[in-house]
């Protein structure tokens, strides 16, 4: 390799690690700054509370026999095949699934949380999000679905999903706007859509 190729590849490789070290500094100040403007506990309790309500962490469907029957056929149809090709792996994590989410479902419902918009962010149970620490939000409101989600950016980015139940979802949505950007066109994701669909 000659010299001009090594100088050029060590110049290719200092450019790439500037560029590292900058989006760095830049996720390193962007998290300081959210820190920094988070609110005290004491302000926190004292905040003015907007709205308020309680709600199930999630919605559990109601199934029927039919589900019920359907959803048994589906796995056996599956675990007959893996038992035919051999793979008893999928068999046994076909099993495993199953009895896990049945027993999920018949003894750990989701918990009922109290939920509270305040002027400074959103309670959630024992969790408490910012407003400071919120990208955006984004209201749900089609048929068995009304929920307000939110965008929360921390070490990553997360999504935070609340049950609106019987809130008034224009009445929240013009409070959040004055507070944070509105996800405007955000739908439901595809695997969200399978899901609830499927009652699961």
């Amino acid at each position: 390799m000659s010299n001009q190729e090594n100088t050029n590849t060590f110049g290719s490789e200092s450019r790439q690690q500037s560029i590292a070290n900058k989006l760095l500094d830049a996720v390193k100040n962007e998290a300081q700054s959210a820190a920094a403007e988070e609110p005290t506990e004491r302000q926190i309790e004292q905040a003015e509370v907007i709205f308020s309500w309680v709600a199930p962490e999630y919605i559990q469907h109601q199934k029927t026999a039919r589900w019920y029957v359907i959803a048994t056929a589906i796995a056996l149809v599956f675990i007959i095949g893996a038992i035919f090709t051999a793979n008893w792996t999928m068999a046994i994590a076909i099993l495993v699934f199953t009895a896990v989410y049945e027993y999920t479902q018949r003894f750990h419902p989701p918990k009922i949380v109290d939920i509270q918009i305040s002027d400074l962010g959103i309670h959630v149970g024992q969790m408490f999000y910012p407003f400071s620490n919120m990208q955006a939000f984004w209201i749900m409101t089609k048929p068995g679905l009304k929920t307000l989600n939110i965008r929360v950016h921390r070490q990553f980015y997360s999504d935070v999903v609340i049950q609106l139940m019987d809130q008034d979802a224009a009445k929240i949505r013009n409070y959040m706007v004055g507070q944070i950007p509105e996800w405007e066109g955000k739908d439901e994701r595809l695997q969200d859509l399978i899901l609830r669909l499927l009652k699961l």
